[in-house]
């Protein structure tokens, strides 16, 4: 009986200390989004601001809670398209799934434009969605066919 009380109570502890890394992994996730996003906007002079702490860039900034709003939403509503575009996680995914949802999204793209832009298309999957938004609506297109139909997706693209 002692035994099962220990391993329950280790048991809770691994998994609440899981789940607060996650948490401060997402936090760290949105918050570099957002300074990516602070910074083509305000440009270089606002890279200093970006070393103050979260919480006060967040009190301090009405446009930067806005962006870190906005990523926060955007890593929720779309996980894997979020760590793909985000640098911070580039080795979370495995090469396997960007290079997964970058031939879907290439696929799509030439549909709509054609391969006339090799050049674009020979960029990273990271550059593709930083250089054109359309790009990344089309990893987002991706990311909903892979959760609406896995197994079709599986047998489409890998």
């Amino acid at each position: 009986m002692l035994k099962k009380f220990y391993f329950l109570t280790f048991l809770s502890i691994l998994i609440t200390n899981l789940s607060n890394a996650e948490n401060i992994d997402r936090d760290k996730m949105v918050e570099s989004c957002a300074d990516e996003i602070f910074i083509n906007e305000f440009g270089k002079r606002a890279v200093s601001y970006l070393q103050i702490s979260l919480e006060d860039k967040i009190k301090k900034n009405e446009p930067y809670q806005w962006l870190y709003r906005d990523c926060k939403k955007k890593a929720e509503r779309k996980p894997i398209t979020f760590k793909l575009k985000n640098s911070l996680y580039e080795e979370d995914l495995n090469e396997i799934t960007s290079k997964v949802f970058e031939r879907c999204a290439d696929e799509r793209y030439v549909l709509e434009f054609g391969d006339i832009y090799n050049q674009f298309l020979d960029l990273n999957i990271q550059d593709k969605m930083r250089q054109q938004i359309e790009y990344e609506w089309y990893v987002e297109a991706c990311e909903d066919e892979y959760r609406d139909y896995p197994t079709k997706f599986k047998l489409k693209y890998f």
